[in-house]
C-alpha cells in the first residue's frame, strides 16, 4: 500500500493510473474507514470487489501492470518486485509522451492525443491520413478518449470534487480548441459559473482545508470542523462527501 500510494503521487501527473481493490470482503464504510485512518493521503482510487481481472493468485498483495495498450506486462507479489513494477511504468509513460504504434503517423497522433491531451491537433493529424483502416483505427480513439474526457467531468462533479471538475472542463475546452467538439464543452464550463455551484464550490474549499489537517495527521479536530460544515443543512455531493468522511473517522476499521 505505502510504496503503491507513492508511486500513484508521483507519477499520476504524468500518466499512471492506480487502483487499489480490497478482495477480503470489507464492505465499503469499513474500507472507506480505514484509508481515511490508516491511509488519508491516498488519491488513488480504491474499491471492494469479488473480481480482479489479472491472473488468480494464490496470496495477498497481488498486482499488475497493464500497458498503454491494454496488454498485461506483468502480475505477481508486488511486495518483491517494486524495481520491476517501477521499470515497466516508467517504460509506459514513455510511451504516453511519445506515442506508439507501427507507424510514425500512429506514433505522433497518440503522442498528441495521448502525451499533450490536444484533441483538437490529434483531430488535424488524423484528417490528413489517408481513408483506411489505420485511420479508423485512430478515429475510434479519439472518439473514446473525448468520451472519457467528457464523462471524467460527471465523475468528478458526482463525488463532490466540483473543484477539480472544474478544472477538467476548462482544460478540455482549451484541448479541443477551435473544433467540432467547442460548442458541446462550452455549455459545460459555463455550468460552473451558476449560483448553486458556485456554492458547491466554496463548500468544497473549506472540506479541502480539513482534508489536509487529516493528511497532515491533525485527524483529532476533523470531526468537529466536519460536524459545522455540515451543520448550516449543506446539501448536494460535496456535503456528501463531508458525511462520508465524517463517518470515516468516527468509525473504528475491523
Amino acid at each position: 500500500m505505502p510504496s503503491a500510494i507513492k508511486l500513484n503521487h508521483e507519477l499520476a501527473d504524468k500518466g499512471l493510473v492506480s487502483i487499489l481493490v480490497e478482495v477480503q470482503g470489507s464492505d465499503e464504510a469499513n474500507l472507506r474507514a480505514f484509508m481515511a485512518q490508516r491511509f488519508p493521503d491516498c488519491d488513488a482510487f480504491v474499491c471492494t470487489s469479488a473480481f480482479v481481472p489479472i491472473p488468480a493468485s494464490n496470496g495477498i498483495p497481488n498486482g499488475a501492470v497493464v500497458g498503454v495498450d491494454g496488454k498485461l506486462l506483468w502480475s505477481g507479489n508486488p511486495a518483491s518486485s517494486a524495481g520491476k513494477i517501477e521499470e515497466l511504468v516508467q517504460a509506459e509513460l514513455v510511451k504516453v509522451k511519445k506515442g506508439w504504434g507501427d507507424t510514425a503517423e500512429a506514433r505522433k497522433f497518440r503522442a498528441t492525443l495521448y502525451g499533450k491531451g490536444d484533441f483538437a491537433g490529434a483531430a488535424a493529424l488524423l484528417a490528413a491520413l489517408p481513408e483506411g483502416a489505420e485511420r479508423t483505427t485512430l478515429q475510434a480513439e479519439l472518439d473514446k478518449r473525448y468520451g472519457l474526457a467528457k464523462k471524467q467531468v460527471e465523475a468528478l462533479r458526482e463525488r463532490g470534487a466540483v473543484v477539480e471538475a472544474q478544472a477538467a472542463a476548462k482544460d478540455l475546452l482549451k484541448a479541443v480548441g477551435s473544433s467540432q467538439w467547442t460548442a458541446e464543452v462550452q455549455p459545460i464550463v459555463a455550468e460552473f459559473d451558476s449560483e448553486p455551484v458556485k456554492a458547491e464550490i466554496s463548500l468544497q474549499r473549506k472540506l479541502d482545508k480539513i482534508v489536509k489537517q487529516v493528511r497532515e495527521k491533525k485527524a483529532d479536530a476533523a470531526p468537529k470542523a466536519l460536524r459545522a460544515l455540515l451543520k448550516g443543512g449543506a446539501e448536494g455531493k460535496v456535503a456528501h462527501r463531508a458525511e462520508l468522511l465524517l463517518q470515516a473517522l468516527e468509525t473504528t476499521p475491523k
